[in-house]
């Protein structure tokens, strides 16, 4: 059986992910600043990043914090000796109002990331049938998020039962059925986002260390789905543990590595003289090779015009009117694509 980490080992835990993820934060970050020309250029994906960048870090500081106090969750044998001494139960009320806070950092952490990632998945196949995929993923992640949101009120109430000592309904201290409907959620929205990049990954005509790149980038997707099972699973099956609080870290970190290292690209062209993501074929400089075709830019995931600004944009990713190629370089830059369209008719 698996022994409770020590707070020394949850705190080591928190500064190697959480360092990794500082670093992947401030280069994704960095790297949208250098393509867009300014840092008050940054898209609407950075802010919501940045948002979940602060709930990650209050994460890992209320776990850190949490590991230091007991909970209202307790062993029967344990209530006359615990609800006879004032002090503790003052602590265990601490304890329990630690794991609220926790809690909804950890709820917004993993949206946040859905949402960025979405948000880029919009971009990569606005105008394409995929798109439609993407926006039903959007709805259901809503949904879910809703709908996980409205369980901690419906499984335990009042909602200040959630710290009482002693406390009437056991949902308020081991939060079992809140778990399942939120692992319920997590989960699957996360098994349907991580469908939408497979046919970009088949279909992206690059090299071998490259689609290696992508593929790798995949498994961390993957990771993250084990972390969140391995994390119910603890915290299901060892109660009185703090196990699950490693595989937290483990599942928020990654998820957040995944949703920032896709940004990455630009800052590594910059520092290290990488060539495109993609070959020339399939990426072209914006001039005057659109005799037989408008120009549509997609910004934010919304189609407009702006000869300018495609003036001053040397990479451009392009999905071709009879093939539905989409280019990568969207992952490392997620903001602007160029399509081709007739001039009698608009985007299929």
């Amino acid at each position: 059986m698996l022994k409770s980490p020590s707070a020394r080992q949850i705190l080591v835990e928190s500064i190697i992910f959480g360092s990794i993820g500082t670093v992947l934060f401030l280069g994704r970050l960095w790297s949208r600043a250098l393509l867009r020309r300014s840092w008050k250029k940054l898209m609407i994906d950075d802010y919501v990043m940045v948002a979940t960048f602060c709930c990650y870090v209050t994460l890992l500081t209320l776990i850190n914090v949490s590991e230091h106090y007991a909970t209202n969750e307790y062993l029967p044998f344990e209530a006359d000796a615990i609800l006879a001494n004032p002090e503790e139960i003052r602590q265990r009320i601490y304890g329990s109002k630690i794991v609220v806070g926790s809690n909804q950092a950890y709820l917004l952490t993993l949206w946040g990331v859905k949402t960025c990632l979405l948000m880029l998945y919009h971009g990569l196949t606005f105008g394409t049938r995929g798109n439609l995929y993407v926006k039903i993923v959007m709805v259901y992640a809503a949904l879910g998020f809703v709908f996980t949101e409205a369980s901690l009120f419906i499984f335990c109430h009042p909602f200040s039962q959630y710290w009482a000592l002693p406390v009437s309904n056991q949902q308020c201290a081991n939060y079992e059925h809140y778990c399942i409907v939120q692992m319920v959620f997590n989960v699957s929205s996360d098994l349907l986002m991580l469908a939408i990049p497979i046919p970009l990954i088949i279909r992206a005509q690059v090299s071998v260390p490259k689609r290696a790149l992508l593929v790798g980038t995949f498994g961390l997707g993957l990771f993250t789905v084990t972390a969140s099972i391995l994390d119910k699973y603890f915290n299901f099956t060892m109660l009185n543990s703090t196990v699950y609080m490693i595989w937290h870290i483990r599942e928020v970190s990654t998820s957040v590595f995944v949703a920032n290292i896709m940004c990455w690209w630009p800052l590594l062209r910059k520092f290290f003289g990488l060539k495109r993501f993609l070959s020339k074929d399939t990426i072209e400089a914006a001039s005057g090779k659109t005799s037989n075709s408008s120009v549509m830019m997609v910004q934010n995931g919304i189609p407009t015009r702006d000869d300018e600004y495609l003036k001053s944009h040397t990479r451009i990713a392009e999905k071709s009117v009879d093939h539905d190629i989409y280019d990568l370089d969207d992952i490392e830059l997620g903001d602007v694509r160029i399509f081709r369209t007739p001039k009698s008719g608009g985007l299929r």
